[in-house]
């Protein structure tokens, strides 16, 4: 005996070649008519307790069983229930359920045109139309705990969702470092973004906040940081981190230093750094001279390797480069110069002797953003690629991309169920640690004996920016270890 759904909702069961439907509910089991009472006449039943159990014989049906009617009904309600759990397409659904059954069975299986359409309109009556707001159970993570998980919609032209438990905000707070990342594959209709907030809680990354943003610009981002931080002074929670990473987004930057404060150490991802500066050399046309021309391509790095150095020797780290610069090497210099160190200058009024003015226009991101000459002396994290990382795996859980706004709810629930489970098991030690690359961690020591060498005056600024150049090229080729661990 197997018990499914019909398309009312209501429970059918499937035995010995006939199908059931409810007729009566007594005090001790209940009757079940034949389904086709109306089309044959049949007064066939059957009953069962009240929990659907120890099915018996009533009436003799007027029809003969059919067991290869009831595979099909049976295989049918499997194809509703795949396309309510998973994303797959529905011809795959289709041929999946259909291939096990036998000639005759299959023969009673809608045609295919009809049951994918039914597996198409199956998943539109499982959530709310698209513009709608999030109303009821959507906005909680769902059973069995219910608990809050809408904290922001507002719902007006430039919307503005935000999804946050309270164990999330708590999170939070208690972190001085976040990750900050946006995904614009996973925005649904009506977004442009998911905009995640990452944080470490005892040695695990936790997603303590998800965004969904229409724009990217600095007001967009502004109003973001306001209603996160409004909503957690309503609840008593205060947030005051000290370091955020970030992609190289001016917007963002601005955003956080306007709304959270100047005293934030904003590190823009190192591994960012390199990619723009590589993306630079093929809009140049220079790939094949970086690829065959190694004291070409020892310059470049050495470019990138400026981020190494304190804070305070990265202009003399360029005047260094700028006299040892290969002819090739002028443009991608003043690229990297104009955009990270020095800045550009623009003309100004001329004063009466016929003077030519310039003013100085400070660089789009400035050294402080990039510099990783204490994070790497500290052990801390130069790039952004652990959020990447999980950019990565939540994409694969959500499957596809941009899903309606319901499907990504639905996979958010998971993923804060999952980041539960993870510090839980954290809290009784039983979570085993993640474990970096060794050839990683045998670099990463490197980098940091080559930055003490350097502080304690074994090294000058040539050599340093060498061995480090030399270092990060090895750095490149595990970017994708990086990020997939």
């Amino acid at each position: 005996m197997e018990v499914i759904k019909s398309n009312k909702g209501g429970n059918k069961i499937c035995w010995r070649g006939y199908t059931y439907i409810m007729k009566h509910q007594g005090r001790k089991r209940l009757t079940w008519r034949c389904k086709k009472e109306s089309s044959l006449k049949c007064r066939g039943t059957m009953y069962t307790d009240l929990n659907i159990g120890h099915p018996q014989i009533g009436k003799v049906h007027s029809h003969i069983a059919d067991k290869h009617e009831v595979n099909a009904i049976k295989c049918t309600y499997k194809m509703k229930e795949a396309a309510k759990r998973t994303k797959t397409n529905p011809a795959e659904i289709y041929a999946e359920n259909v291939k096990n059954l036998d000639p005759q069975s299959q023969a009673r299986i809608p045609p295919e045109p009809i049951m994918k359409r039914t597996i198409r309109n199956q998943r539109k009556t499982e959530h709310p139309a698209s513009g709608t707001s999030i109303e009821g159970e959507w906005c909680t993570t769902g059973n069995p705990d219910n608990k809050r998980l809408l904290l922001v919609d507002d719902g007006d032209e430039n919307r503005l969702v935000i999804f946050a438990t309270d164990e999330g905000l708590q999170n939070l707070s208690k972190s001085n470092e976040w990750y900050m990342d946006g995904n614009f594959a996973l925005s649904p209709k009506g977004f442009m973004q998911l905009y995640v907030i990452r944080v470490q809680i005892n040695g695990i990354f936790v997603t303590a906040v998800y965004c969904l943003l229409t724009k990217k610009t600095q007001s967009t981002y502004e109003r973001m940081l306001n209603c996160l931080m409004e909503k957690c002074a309503e609840k008593n929670i205060f947030l005051d981190p000290m370091y955020i990473h970030v992609d190289f987004e001016k917007a963002v930057i601005n955003a956080i230093k306007i709304v959270i404060g100047e005293h934030v150490e904003v590190n823009g991802c190192f591994y960012h750094l390199t990619q723009a500066t590589h993306r630079h050399i093929q809009k140049m046309g220079l790939t094949n001279e970086y690829k065959s021309d190694e004291e070409f391509s020892a310059f470049c790095r050495q470019l990138d390797a400026l981020a190494f150095l304190p804070l305070c020797d990265v202009a003399e780290g360029m005047v260094y480069l700028k006299s040892i610069m290969p002819e090739k090497g002028s443009a991608i210099l003043e690229y990297f110069d104009n955009t990270y160190v020095t800045g550009t200058f623009r003309r100004i009024n001329s004063t009466q002797d016929n003077c030519i003015r310039l003013r100085n226009c400070p660089p789009l991101f400035p050294p402080h953003v990039w510099n990783v000459h204490n994070i790497t002396l500290n052990d801390g994290d130069r790039t952004n690629n652990e959020t990447e990382g999980w950019n990565h795996r939540f994409s694969k859980i959500v499957g596809h991309c941009h899903p309606s706004i319901w499907v990504l709810i639905t996979k958010i629930r998971l993923e804060v169920a999952n980041d539960e489970t993870k510090l839980a098991q954290n809290a009784f030690g039983t979570l085993p640690r993640k474990k970096k690359s060794k050839i990683y961690a045998e670099l990463q020591n490197k980098l940091k004996n080559i930055c003490n060498e350097y502080s304690r005056g074994e090294r000058d600024i040539p050599n340093f920016l060498k061995a480090i150049a030399y270092t990060i090229r090895y750095l490149w080729f595990l970017k994708t270890i990086i990020i997939y661990l």
